[in-house]
């Protein structure tokens, strides 16, 4: 199997810098590879792109030698899947509710016995050695998203089960669901964000957050949480043309 840069990350306690994708294009993947980042997610819920898109972010993450996670549109089997054949090491799931949301999540990240992963890695298992389906089951993540208000109610059931990997905190539709406002540090959201990092450290769950800037990713790399998100791509480069504008025309 290939090597779990997530996982052994985690045990060495060593925070990884997540690039959110949701332009999603193989070019920029590989840009940010040459930038030091750790890992990609691609995301196929509020991003750019179906199934060819993704093949080929998936294509230049492995060249970049970045490991991949994919955010899938919604909870359905089909689309977990095709990420995971296609090369997804991670599947992360949003708007998890429930346990039984979860667990249907895990099922469909994994192979028989626990779950019903249908057999057909056509891109998986290249340059993989053994038997992937034997080492399969350890190597992918399942991560539900915590954001909504019932995945906070069913929190300790949802890290207990068998086969969640990781879980993500989604900082900005959780501030909806419990302040009905846009607001991530509101006290609601630190007091859940602090409630999911303990309780996934007892579970031995591995966690991922999504920042919005710089300074809120700061306070959480003290944290300690294992994989961090600042921003995204499109906001990076919304960004980087906005200060490139306003540098040339305050000195002409």
């Amino acid at each position: 199997m290939a090597k779990d840069l997530f996982r052994s990350a985690a045990k060495k306690q060593q925070t990884l810098f997540n690039a959110w994708l949701t332009m999603n294009d193989p070019l920029a993947i590989e840009l940010i590879g040459e930038t030091g980042w750790d890992c990609v997610t691609i995301d196929q819920q509020h991003g750019v792109g179906g199934n060819e898109a993704l093949l080929s972010c998936l294509t230049a993450a492995k060249a970049a030698g970045l490991p991949a996670i994919v955010r899938v549109a919604n909870n359905d089997p089909g689309l977990v899947g095709r990420a995971l054949d296609a090369g997804a090491q991670g599947i992360m799931c949003p708007l998890i509710n429930t346990v039984d949301e979860a667990e249907r999540l895990v099922r469909a990240v994994k192979y028989p016995p626990r779950g019903v992963r249908s057999w057909g890695p056509y891109r998986a298992k290249i340059g993989v050695s053994g038997d992937y389906f034997k080492t399969a089951n350890r190597f992918t993540i399942a991560c539900p998203q915590i954001e909504t208000k019932g995945a906070l109610q069913e929190l300790d059931a949802i890290l207990g089960l068998k086969g969640v990997d990781m879980v993500c905190f989604g900082p900005n539709d959780l501030s909806v669901a419990l302040t009905g406002r846009l607001d991530i540090r509101a006290k609601e959201v630190q007091e859940a964000m602090a409630d999911v990092l303990a309780k996934a450290r007892e579970h031995g769950v591995m966690t991922l957050i999504f920042c919005n800037d710089i300074d809120f990713a700061k306070s959480r790399l003290k944290e300690g949480w294992d994989l961090v998100a600042i921003g995204t791509d499109a906001s990076w480069l919304a960004s980087a043309a906005a200060a490139t504008l306003a540098a040339v025309e305050s000195s002409s």
